[in-house]
Order: structure tokens, then sequence, then C-alpha cells
């Protein structure tokens, strides 16, 4: 069974990193994500869902390394957006 496909709760004690770590990453995760489309429609519950398994799915040295570069996108996207204006 996939980790898509189990409880949350048993997908999240079974990690390796740690429970506040988790909480951080996917927090983290929500703030670069939320606007995107498989996110944008989600309930609070289903995004927590969602990111936390997203977070968990990957090696945490990778998240980290995708939230950085979506953090630097999105502070890109929008001094060209001030620019404009």
């Amino acid at each position: 069974m996939s980790a898509v496909e189990r409880p949350l709760d048993e997908v999240f004690f079974e990690s390796k990193m740690g429970k506040y770590e988790i909480v951080k990453l996917a927090i983290e995760w929500i703030k670069v994500k939320k606007d995107e489309e498989g996110y944008k429609h989600l309930s609070q519950t289903q995004l927590l869902d969602k990111a936390v398994r997203d977070v968990l799915s990957q090696k945490k040295e990778d998240t980290e390394l995708e939230i950085a570069e979506l953090k630097k996108k999105k502070i890109v996207k929008q001094v060209k957006q001030e620019e404009k204006h």
C-alpha cells in the first residue's frame, strides 16, 4: 500500500523525520504551493493532508530545495508585477 492510500497518521509516524520537522516543512510547502492548480481548491484539511504526504514522499533536502526555488520564483514574480505598475 502506497503512502497516498495509507492513513495519514500511519505515514506520519513511520517517517524518519521528526514530527516538528514534518509540520514545519508542510507549512512552508503550503505557503509556496497553495496557489497552484492541484492545491487551489482544497479545504484546509485537504491542503494539510496533501502537503504532509508531498513532504513525506520526498527526501528532506529535496523538499527544502524545492521550497527555496518556489520562494525565489514568487519573489521574482512579485517584483515583475510591481515594475509594471
